[in-house]
C-alpha cells in the first residue's frame, strides 16, 4: 500500500509541488504584505521554472491571464466598494488600483492553469461550476484574512448588505469568463502550450 503510495506521489511530485507552493503563496499573500507576497510568488516562480521549464509562450499565456485577472479584481473591487488592504485610494476607499499582493495571487494561480488544476478544464461545466460557487468562498477568505472591507458610496464600513454579496457574485462570473476564456485560447489558437508532466 505505501509502496503503490509513494509511487504515486512520485508520478504526481511536480502537480502536487505545484499546488502546494500555491496554496502557501495564497496563505502569505493574503496577509496583505506587498513585500512578503512578492518574495512569496518570486520564489514559487523560481520553483515553477526549475520543475517545469517553460518557454516563453506559456510565460506569457500566464502574464496576460494575471494581469487581465488583477486589473477585473480592481474593477469589480471599486464597483462594489471593496478596499483591499493597501489599495491605491484616490477617493476615500474608492479603489484605483488593487493591491501588489492581489497581483501575488493571480500570478501565483496562474502557475497552476497548466498544471496541478488542469483538472478545472475537464467540462465547461465543472469550470463554470468552481468558478460561481468556489471562487467565491476563496475571496470572503482572503478578504476576512487580509483585512479588507466593504464601504458604502458614502464611504462608511459596510456589512451584510446586498451589494457586499453581489461582489462574490461578479467575482464568480468573471472568474468563470476568465477561465473558460483561457482554455479556449489554449486549445483553438495554441498560443499557450500546455505541457503534462
Amino acid at each position: 500500500m505505501l509502496a503503490l503510495l509513494y509511487s504515486k506521489f512520485l508520478a504526481n511530485k511536480n502537480n502536487i509541488i505545484n499546488a502546494v507552493g500555491f496554496q502557501l503563496v495564497w496563505f502569505v499573500c493574503v496577509q496583505g504584505n506587498d513585500l512578503n507576497a512578492a518574495v512569496a510568488v518570486v520564489s514559487l516562480l523560481v520553483v515553477y521554472l526549475m520543475m517545469f521549464g517553460t518557454d516563453f509562450k506559456i510565460l506569457f499565456g500566464l502574464i496576460v491571464f494575471s494581469l487581465v485577472g488583477y486589473i477585473g479584481d480592481g474593477i469589480i473591487a471599486m464597483l462594489f466598494h471593496l478596499d483591499y488592504l493597501g489599495s491605491l485610494d484616490y477617493n476615500d476607499h474608492l479603489n484605483f488600483l488593487a493591491p501588489v499582493w492581489l497581483l501575488g495571487l493571480w500570478i501565483g494561480f496562474a502557475t497552476t492553469l497548466n498544471h496541478s488544476m488542469q483538472w478545472l478544464f475537464k467540462t465547461p461545466f465543472l469550470t463554470v461550476f468552481i468558478a460561481l460557487f468556489l471562487v467565491p468562498v476563496s475571496y470572503f477568505a482572503g478578504i476576512k484574512l487580509s483585512g479588507s472591507t466593504f464601504f458604502t458610496s458614502t464611504g462608511t464600513l459596510s456589512s451584510g448588505s446586498i451589494s457586499n454579496e453581489l461582489f462574490f457574485v461578479a467575482e464568480g462570473i468573471w472568474w468563470a469568463v476568465l477561465l473558460i476564456g483561457y482554455k479556449k485560447l489554449s486549445t483553438s489558437s495554441q498560443i499557450i502550450e500546455v505541457k503534462h508532466v
